[in-house]
Order: C-alpha cells, then structure tokens, then sequence
C-alpha cells in the first residue's frame, strides 16, 4: 500500500476502532450538493471520499458518536509530519441516532475545506473555540468547536498527530456569553449541567 494508503488504514480500521469499537454500516460521504449550497469555485474529486461514521453506543458508552474521515489524510506528502494532512478530524455526540448529526458533520467538513482552499474569504480553518452559524432548531443555532470531554483530544497515525475537535449545539443565549468570556467557558457550564457535550435539537440554556 502506499503512504496515504496505510495512513488512511489506520486512522479508519485501527485508531477509530480503539476509540469508538463500532464504526456503524460504512461511511457517509459528503454529497457534490452540500459544496453547491456553498457556491463552491471548485471541488476537489478528493473531497467526495471525506465522510462520517456514524458509531452506535458500546457497553462503554451510552451515546451514539459521529465522527469525521478524510481531512487527515496526507495528500501531499509520502513522509510523516508533525501534523496529518490539515490534522483534524470532527466529532459530534447525541443520545439517539440522529441523521442530522451526520449531516452537520458533512456541512461543517466541506465548509473547513473551502476555508483551507480559500474560497470563503480570508479566514482560518476550523479550530478550537470557533462558532459557527448552523440551526438546529429556534434553541440550537450554533455549533461550537471545542476538546472532547469523554473521548481523546488527538490520535497520531504514521503520517502524523490528528486532533479530534468536538462539535456542539449550542442556545443564543450560550453563544452570547460564549462571545463575553469564552467557549471553554461554556463548554465547562455544559459538562457540568448535562453530564457531557451531546448535542441536541432541544434543551434549555444553561446560562
């Protein structure tokens, strides 16, 4: 196999079985319509292999996890870096098996490609404490990165370290005070009111 090859063998069938067990059915790539709501200039074809696992509750973990493939693969090189490809992978948490976590997942994955790429504006990728514009519903609006609570913050594959950044839904009214002190700011008042950083469509602030 070659570099790219046994890197992206690691990540899926080694890294991701240790931390989730089961990564579901197979993965979700991310459909051309999802860059066209985005009025994308260009789409790379490599893009159309990035995708979500969708991975079912363990006897570990009560929670299905939704996490993403591909913006760690080492596309460009054939030998390790301190970091894999762009080095992030996404991760969301819901307590049901939810469709639409998969979804936010492949939106928030095309809309980071087109920021490396260039072509939503002179902005930086995804990291951690970015919030961004994505409703849910009249209570969840906004999607904040943030470190995992109950899942390893990084991984490191042959190609290099990947960081594995947390999406939740977060209220108005969080993103409000988000804006005031910071997003570790309201990711600790979430851990601590609702026991983790699960996403979903309806729950009260907790601010």
């Amino acid at each position: 196999m070659s570099f790219l090859e046994e890197s992206w063998e690691e990540r899926e069938e080694k890294l991701y079985k240790k931390i989730f067990v089961d990564t579901g059915p197979g993965i979700f790539p991310i459909p051309n319509e999802i860059f066209d709501r985005m009025n994308a200039k260009g789409i790379d074809p490599r893009w159309l292999t990035h995708g979500v696992f969708k991975c079912p509750p363990t006897n570990n973990r009560s929670t299905w996890a939704y996490v993403t493939s591909g913006m760690s693969n080492p596309w460009e090189t054939e030998e390790p870096e301190e970091y894999s490809g762009l080095g992030v992978e996404f991760l969301i948490e819901t307590e049901n098996e939810e469709m639409w976590a998969v979804e936010v997942l492949q939106t928030l994955m095309a809309y980071n490609l087109l920021l490396v790429t260039g072509q939503m504006g002179d902005f930086p990728p995804l990291d951690y404490g970015h919030r961004v514009p994505l409703a849910l519903s009249d209570s969840i609006k906004t999607m904040m990165f943030t470190q995992p609570a109950s899942f390893p913050s990084n991984f490191y594959i042959k190609s290099g370290a990947v960081d594995l950044l947390q999406v939740v839904g977060i209220t108005p009214s969080e993103l409000d005070a988000a804006k005031q002190t910071s997003s570790d700011e309201i990711r600790e008042k979430l851990v601590s009111n609702i026991g983790g950083l699960i996403t979903s469509k309806e729950r009260a602030s907790v601010v």
